[in-house]
């Protein structure tokens, strides 16, 4: 004996244009090779699950099916090479397989205030959510305007971290893709603040650093910071630590020409100074103060 399922037909008992009628078997042709989502029969293990991916509107049949053959499965959907279309399940009957929590607009909630289908979760509008307040659909965390989420506030595909807009990201708060690490607008950094792909370091800008703050490729160090077109002795994360004030504050000040108490002093102590190339710059124009 095969495994028992169930198939959604669109009216007239066809899917994906190939005809089938009740009690009949069906088996892939020889030399056809199974694979889920391409080659054979589908079906899912439970009922509720069908609307996943035929919505219940009127006309759509439902049928309890039996896989007698091979088969492959990919999260609720199933594939098989010989399938039994063993008798048409109707509405009244189905009702009964369909769980349903409060306030829901679509089909087979547990949870409450859906619109969407099949969410375990609440306050969903996409489908197949176990967690809450998402829009969009297969999310285990919650408020995921994205796919395929497990991690919290993401608005790209396929996270686990939170805060996403990429996709498949394990870190937080990744504009690019693949990243284990956090703030990376790059692709595939296990480092964090990378605009590069696939740094393991901090901060850099081009390609395959295990440094900090490089915009080259292959680098294992960090370099020395130029600064006024000149190169200095020092590193740029060796200068942040030394400072006793905040640096991207002060540069905010500087690009608002907001300057306060101190601040031209800071300037004028800057490695390399060039009044002439901070007047270019910024349009501040310090030139006529003394030294």
């Amino acid at each position: 004996m095969g495994m028992k399922g169930y198939k959604a037909f669109k009216p007239g008992w066809k899917c994906k244009d190939f005809q089938y009628e009740i009690g009949k078997t069906y088996e892939l042709p020889a030399g056809q090779k199974l694979e889920i989502c391409e080659c054979g029969f589908h079906f899912c293990k439970n009922p509720i699950d069908v609307f996943g991916y035929y919505p219940m509107t009127k006309g759509v049949l439902i049928a309890e099916v039996e896989a007698l053959g091979e088969i492959q499965q990919e999260g609720t959907k199933y594939v098989t090479d010989k399938i039994k279309i063993v008798r048409e399940l109707r509405r009244e009957v189905l009702q009964a397989f369909i769980l349903d929590g409060k306030h829901n607009t679509g089909y087979c909630n547990s949870g409450s205030n859906n619109t969407g289908n099949c969410n375990s979760g609440s306050r969903n509008t996409g489908d197949h959510n176990s967690g809450n307040g998402n829009y969009g659909n297969f999310n285990s965390g919650d408020y995921n305007t994205g796919y395929h989420n497990i991690g919290n506030g993401n608005t790209g595909h396929c996270n686990t971290g939170h805060c996403n807009t990429g996709y498949c990201n394990s870190g937080d708060r990744n504009s690019g893709d693949y990243n284990t690490g956090y703030y990376n607008s790059g692709n595939g950094n296990s480092g964090c603040r990378n605009t590069g792909y696939l740094n393991s370091g901090d901060y850099n800008t081009g390609h395959y650093n295990s440094g900090n703050y490089n915009s080259g490729i292959f680098n294992s160090n960090e370099p020395n910071m130029r600064a006024f077109n000149r190169e200095t002795n020092i590193r740029l994360s060796d200068f942040l630590r030394s400072l006793d004030y905040n640096f991207y504050n002060f540069c905010t000040r500087i690009y608002e020409n907001n300057l306060e108490e101190g601040d031209v002093d800071r300037i004028k102590a800057l490695p390399n100074y060039d009044p002439d190339i901070f007047f270019e710059i910024t349009g501040i124009d310090l030139r006529g103060e003394k030294e």
